[in-house]
């Protein structure tokens, strides 16, 4: 009898190889050799009666109807991989989670954190992925959830906020000292850091503080908040960062802010996820603790409130059957 699909070695190989353009990059990520993902095509082509690929010296194209078929079957495939990912959590309280995080607030708020992530979701596995600036969740991609920069508004994603919308103007002590730098005019003769990707973070300052913003996007471009941050440490300029990121360099006093009141940006870091994965529950134990991060300061005991009737739970952690701290999924969804 003739079967209706695909196997799902041969849709996992021409998803792999059309992704690596290549059939042993597509091997390496499978685990397999690559004479098992050309056999793979190679059975997939004489199923479907079409070549797929264009086998060139440089590697592989897609054929018209290879790239018809990828994009066909995509959403299929999110789709399994997400009911295969509920039902092994179903019921559990641990797990893993791909996230994909901006490298600045990876490496300057939420690394620092990991110890007490570790401490108090032993059971969850965190798997950091490459950072993809997503527009559209509906599109599949590589991670389970992700943490970007923005104004909370992506199309087919559940956006919830965290953190970073409390802006700070940055700069070294000597260079506050040399200009000088006290009051929002003293900073139209400065050299402003642009981030690149956010370019209305000036313009929006200066009009708030009821400055020309003509200037406002004058200065050396940057595609990193960390770029900015080591560029402002070295007098080389001022910068406009999420004040999350700069806490360390503000406490070390390797940063100053000249200006003392900080500016309320429209903009913020937002944890996000495709409808579906927000039902896993991994996702939910990671969203908690990251609200918890957030939210609360480390050792403060949030009270319990008439509305939500208990306390913060990641406050106040259970005792796992290890002595170590934990909190299950039941708690995250009891509070």
């Amino acid at each position: 009898m003739r079967r209706l699909c695909p196997t799902i070695s041969e849709l996992n190989a021409f998803h792999s190889a059309a992704k690596h353009q290549a059939f042993t990059m597509a091997a390496r990520e499978l685990c397999v050799t690559q004479s098992a993902i050309s056999r793979h095509i190679a059975a997939l082509e004489d199923y479907l009666g079409q070549k797929l690929f264009i086998r060139k010296a440089t590697g592989l194209e897609l054929t018209e109807a290879g790239a018809t078929y990828l994009n066909a079957t995509r959403p299929a495939m999110a789709a399994l991989e997400s009911a295969t990912a509920q039902l092994m959590s179903y019921g559990g309280d641990g797990g893993s989670l791909n996230l994909s995080v901006p490298p600045t607030f990876a490496a300057q708020w939420l690394f620092p954190r990991l110890g007490h992530f570790k401490r108090t979701l032993p059971q969850v596995s965190l798997n950091f992925v490459r950072y993809q600036h997503a527009h559209d969740f509906a599109t599949p991609h590589e991670f389970d959830a992700a943490i970007q920069y923005g104004y909370g508004n992506w199309p087919s994603a559940n956006a919830r906020y965290l953190i970073g919308k409390e802006t700070s103007i940055v700069c070294s002590p000597q260079l506050q000292a040399a200009l000088p730098l006290n009051t929002p005019q003293d900073l139209m003769r400065a050299t402003l850091l642009q981030h690149i990707e956010v370019p209305l973070a000036w313009q929006d300052w200066m009009e708030a503080n009821g400055l020309d913003a003509s200037a406002s996007r004058f200065g050396p471009g940057f595609n990193l908040y960390s770029l900015i941050i080591r560029a402002a440490v070295s007098g080389f300029g001022v910068g406009i960062v999420p004040t999350c990121l700069v806490e360390d360099e503000l406490q070390a006093g390797t940063l100053v802010e000249p200006l003392k009141d900080r500016f309320d940006s429209p903009l913020g870091y937002y944890l996000c996820a495709p409808t579906a994965r927000t039902n896993l529950s991994v996702y939910r134990l990671v969203a908690g603790w990251l609200e918890h991060c957030c939210n609360h300061a480390e050792g403060v005991a949030v009270p319990a409130t008439a509305e939500a009737g208990t306390g913060c739970i990641f406050c106040a952690p259970q005792q796992g059957a290890n002595g170590a701290n934990a909190v299950t999924t039941a708690a995250v969804m009891a509070g």
